[in-house]
């Protein structure tokens, strides 16, 4: 590693415990009478308690958890995978990029992750992309300093609320990270619009790859997290890398590929600390491309903290992107949601109804709606109408996995400019208890989050709503419109 990065590992992310006050709620266990707040994931309070967990390079886990149930496990176990698979052979990657010492390893794995995705297409674009993590990290809405926003680190939420709401992502040239102080960042011309992102878990053992390989196979590259110690568990020569005993996360790369018999002894870092069998992801980092092979390198399925869910809750810890348009698809977004989902909250039953009121800019037809479901095989009407009590269903499906999604309306709604109008969303949620994902403000890393009354509403029957800001103030549902 370079005195740099070894600097850089040497100094813990700051003490967020003193910047984030913890919500006191508790789990809901039976339907309530008033909604609840989710309690936050037990592997972000782990990292926010013992800083040593996201020492230096940058990742943190997601404070909301999402769910995978079996049905989708299934699903995946039925698809033709081959036993290895290479994105760089298939031409599906963006050159590699350096992170420069800085905490902001999420922001390069998820732009390498909405790059890969657009050279899946068919057929692949005209110009390779090449999009701006550096003003993804400066315009994420998250933290109250630029100090902070390149040295504390940060999760797949905050880069899929930035692009959920059409802050990017921008051309690489309109705002480089040649300096991560420089003033100033572009607002724009933003280049696609991201309508859809599936959020996972992690891996429940070494052998649960299906899922994530059908995902690679689909979108490309795949945002993960992993706890990263090279300079004890990197074999060089090969290079590759197992850790047998370390749990948590701390940096953010992406999977790019596999091999089922990529050989144990590979991974000679320690000799005594073998893994189990052979099998190894291809894994991306962004430490340039003087770094690993490429910038590349080995992590064996049987490394203790490589994607995989830790036993402390779900760290909706992979993420892909599997729905990158064009930024002429829609005309308008209407939204307050700036960071995304930073909580979620429910009557302690699977069933909730959440609402948003905006005012119309223009004469415009209302297309679609997009939401966060947070675990698979989520059903979900789409509602939308003039006022809460004149509400009509525009749209329904089932989700097959968590995630980000956007849902053309099959019955559009017109509006007058000036005028208020309403949608809203039914969620039912197998196994989640707090279906419904906010915008929660927190004090430090969420204090931008702002509400006002009469915006957004939540509801346990769709007839009878409450202002969420009178139940958690400064915080909306999270729940956008789009106009043609």
């Amino acid at each position: 590693m370079t005195t740099t990065r070894r600097a850089a590992l040497a100094i813990a992310v700051s003490l967020l415990v003193a910047l984030f006050a913890l919500p006191q709620a508790a789990a809901a266990t039976v339907a309530t009478a008033q909604p609840e707040l989710a309690p936050l994931s037990p592997a972000f309070v782990e990292a926010l308690h013992n800083p040593v967990v996201t020492l230096g390079l940058g990742r943190m886990p997601s404070p909301v958890e999402v769910k995978v149930g079996a049905a989708a496990q299934t699903r995946a176990a039925r698809m033709a995978i081959p036993t290895a698979y290479d994105l760089r052979i298939l031409g599906r990657l963006t050159p590699i990029k350096d992170q420069m010492g800085y905490s902001t390893c999420w922001a390069f794995a998820n732009i390498a992750a909405v790059e890969s995705e657009l050279l899946s297409a068919t057929p692949p674009p005209a110009v390779t992309p090449d999009y701006s993590e550096d003003n993804l990290i400066a315009r994420s809405g998250y933290f109250g300093s630029a100090r902070a926003r390149y040295n504390d680190g940060g999760y797949d939420f905050m880069a899929i609320a930035y692009f959920a709401r059409w802050a990017g992502p921008l051309l690489e040239s309109d705002d480089t990270y040649t300096d991560p102080r420089q003033p100033g960042h572009a607002a724009g011309p933003v280049q696609k619009h991201v309508q859809g992102v599936i959020m996972l878990p992690g891996r429940s053992g070494p052998l649960d790859n299906d899922l994530v390989k059908q995902l690679v196979m689909e979108n490309g590259a795949l945002s993960v997290g992993m706890y990263f110690e090279p300079d004890a568990y990197l074999a060089s020569a090969t290079p590759s890398y197992f850790d047998p005993s370390k749990e948590g996360e701390n940096h953010g790369v992406d999977i790019v590929g596999w091999d089922d018999d990529y050989p144990a002894t590979n991974f000679d870092a320690h000799p005594l600390n073998e893994p189990a069998g052979n099998g190894a992801y291809l894994v991306r980092n962004s430490w340039g491309s003087d770094w690993g092979d490429g910038g590349y390198f080995w992590v064996s399925y049987y490394d203790r903290s490589f994607a995989m869910e830790q036993g402390l809750g779900g760290d909706g810890g992979m993420s892909s992107y599997n729905d990158v348009e064009d930024a002429t698809n829609y005309s308008h977004e209407y939204q307050y949601d700036k960071l995304g989902v930073t909580s979620n909250v429910g009557y302690g039953s699977t069933r909730v109804w959440g609402a948003n009121r905006f005012v119309a800019a223009a004469d415009q037809t209302i297309s679609a709606a997009s939401f966060y479901t947070l675990a698979a095989g989520t059903q979900y009407q789409v509602w939308a109408g003039r006022s809460l009590k004149s509400l009509k269903p525009r749209a329904r499906s089932t989700t097959d996995l968590p995630g980000y999604v956007t849902v053309p309306l099959t019955s559009t709604l017109a509006v007058r400019q000036g005028k208020p109008f309403v949608v809203a969303v039914k969620l039912v949620s197998p196994g989640e208890s707090f279906p419904l994902a906010i915008e929660y403000p927190r004090a430090g890393w969420m204090a931008g989050a702002t509400a006002q009354k009469g915006q957004s509403f939540i509801s346990r029957n769709g007839t009878t709503w409450t202002d969420l800001t009178s139940l958690y103030r400064g915080s909306n549902v999270c729940l956008k419109a789009f106009a043609q």
